[in-house]
Formats: C-alpha cells, structure tokens, sequence
C-alpha cells in the first residue's frame, strides 16, 4: 500500500510541475529576438546613425541621418541606406536626400544617388533634381553628375552636369537651358 501511496504522490507531483510549467509559461511576455542577418564581409553596421561633423569654430558643418549604414573593410567604403543629410552654410542651410549612399572613408567623399534631391531652403529657396551626386565635405562642394533640374522661384535650369561651391555659393552649369521668370513690380 505505501508503495502504491508514493507513486500516486510521484505522478501528482510532476503533473503539478507540468501544470505549472504550462502556466508559468503562458503567463510570461513573448519575447522573440530579431533575427539579423549579418553579412561576413563587413566588419560593423549602424542602425538609426546621426552623423554631426562640426567646422574649424565649433559650429555644425553638417550631419546625416540614415537607417543603415554597413562598412566594408577591404575597401574602406560604407553603404548608407536612405541618407539624409543637412549641410550649413553662412546663409541658408541644405536638405539632400537619397535613396542609397556611400561613404569612401579614405578619399572623404559622399555619394549619393537614385532620386536625389537638394533643396536650399530660406529667403531664396531653391530644389535640384538629379540622380547622382558626390558631396566632398572638407570643401563643401557638390558635383551632380548626372542631368540635373534646378527650380527657384524665377528660375527653372536643365543641365547635364553642376558643381555646387557651398561655401561661396556660387553654382557652374554644363550645357545649360535655363528660363528666368521676371517679376513685374
């Protein structure tokens, strides 16, 4: 009888463990991790980056904001997802964006391409349309290189190449058609 007894009170206890296994479990959160895939040829990723480079005074030059950015070692040569970047000058600031970029760490060139649009914003604002562009920070200069649109309030250019000096503001088009609305006063 006792052994008949001690096996009753070994099944009961484990279905109550089992129970409470079951229990414990439905009641705790889910938690699923994400399952990243990371490539063997690059040595770091950044997700939500927020990039700032300040000038020689201390004040903000530019920064870029990108959801992914992925550096490839062997070429020194970051892939940027989406970048988005601000860049100041002495008047009115930039917004370029990008649907992919990519950073070559040991020339300090940014390329940006696919549907890129810079858009100079304040008193005279001003938007240009191109595909490609290559944005060199340590000389504040853009080169579109390919066709581009520029459009302002009075003026609406098509070039197939321009090089923006952003420090000095002055903007050199490559065979240019350009039309100039005049505001009657």
């Amino acid at each position: 009888m006792k052994s008949r007894l001690l096996i009753f009170v070994i099944i009961f206890g484990l279905g109550a463990i089992a129970v409470g296994w079951v229990y414990e479990s439905s009641l705790g959160p889910k938690e699923e991790k994400a399952r990243l895939v990371i490539p063997d040829d690059i040595d770091f990723f950044l997700t939500n980056m927020h990039y700032r480079v300040l000038n020689a005074d201390g004040e903000l030059d530019f920064q870029l904001h990108s959801p992914r950015l992925e550096h490839y070692p062997h070429n020194d040569v970051s892939n940027i997802e989406v970048p988005s970047m601000q860049v100041y000058t002495k008047s009115d600031p930039w917004q370029i964006d990008a649907v992919t970029g990519e950073y070559l760490h040991g020339k300090d060139l940014l390329r940006l391409r696919q549907e890129v649009v810079m858009q100079k914003q304040g008193t005279q604002p001003m938007q240009v349309y191109t595909e490609s562009i290559r944005f060199e920070p340590n000389r504040d200069l853009v080169t579109a290189e390919s066709d581009i649109l520029m459009v302002g309030q009075q003026v609406r250019i098509e070039a197939e190449r321009a090089v923006f000096n952003l420090a000095d503001e002055v903007y050199k088009f490559k065979k240019t058609r350009a039309v100039y609305h005049r505001e009657d006063s």
